[in-house]
């Protein structure tokens, strides 16, 4: 056991698979997943049966989006690591515990951005420029300038749900389709309203860590004002999008999104005074987006 300068007792470095594991869990796959998702979806939306599938540009496009995505959860986990340390469900992450040191952090975090730049360097400027704005959105902007200064911080750092479904449709095809912006727009503004009811159900843990989340510092009325503009404007990108698509499945994905999209309006009109019902609303924004890239997807095809 080694101990953190608060004096609490924490397990001592692993090894072997345990070790890997830590790294593993240190860069959040499920979240460098979901960016994986999005960019594929845009190349596909953007494809949109034209030509051959660019089953080459693809592969290239999510190694990069992986690598960056990866890359980023690491520079942030290393600037947020005083938060993660009194936050009662982040004071487990390998390293506030001490399962990963800083220099090992910080090695990771080179070695993945810069791979990453590497491979997107690959997808043309358009998506380089694209997937280099995401990673500075999110590190930069987000992380280390707005997160703990302004509850404003994700409404400035949401377009990095947008910029690798860009990225993606660049890689394939350029200028992109007005489907294409409207998709992106979709997760750009998805990244807003989940990350708002996350910081719902754990406002204990942001006020704990002093972090100025919206649902901190806004009164019920005005955080419900501000949910229900983003997921209207949620619901009506991705609708737009699909009818922009068009396609035999147009009319099924589009009754499919639009029934998701009042679902999730309707939550966000009474989730800000009611709290517990938080959870399962992260759960059905969460099955939003996969539904959203789905039914886009099931369009292009």
């Amino acid at each position: 056991m080694v101990e953190l300068a608060s004096g609490a007792a924490v397990p001592a470095r692993s090894t072997g698979w345990a070790r890997s594991a830590d790294f593993l869990t240190f860069v959040k796959p499920h979240i460098d997943l979901t960016f994986v998702a999005v960019a594929v979806a845009g190349a596909v939306v953007s494809w949109h049966r034209s030509g051959p599938f660019p089953l080459s540009q693809v592969l290239v496009l999510a190694g990069s989006v992986a690598l960056l995505s990866a890359g980023a959860e690491c520079w942030t986990n290393i600037r947020d690591r005083d938060l993660d340390a009194v936050m009662p469900r982040t004071q487990r992450r390998p390293l506030v515990s001490g399962r990963i040191s800083v220099p090992e952090a910080l090695l990771l975090a080179v070695v993945l951005t810069g791979l990453g730049l590497a491979l997107a360097a690959l997808l043309g400027p358009v998506a380089l420029a694209f997937l280099t704005f995401a990673l500075l959105s999110n590190v930069v902007v987000y992380s280390l300038l707005t997160k703990r200064a302004t509850p404003w911080s994700i409404v400035l750092g949401s377009v990095v749900g947008a910029l690798p479904l860009w990225a993606g449709a660049a890689a394939v095809r350029e200028p992109l389709a007005a489907a294409d912006w409207m998709l992106g727009g979709t997760v750009g503004v998805w990244i807003l309203v989940h990350i708002w009811v996350i910081a719902l159900r754990y406002r204990d843990d942001y006020a704990v860590g002093a972090v100025p989340m919206a649902p901190l510092v806004w009164s019920p009325r005005w955080l419900r004002v501000g949910l229900l503009a983003s997921a209207a404007g949620m619901g009506g990108l991705a609708v737009g999008s699909m009818l922009s698509l068009g396609g035999p499945a147009m009319p099924e994905a589009a009754a499919l999104v639009g029934a998701f999209s009042a679902a999730i309006l309707v939550g966000s009109a009474v989730v800000p005074t009611r709290p517990r019902l938080a959870s399962p609303l992260i759960h059905l924004i969460t099955t939003y987006l996969l539904v959203v890239l789905g039914a886009a997807v099931a369009c292009a095809l």
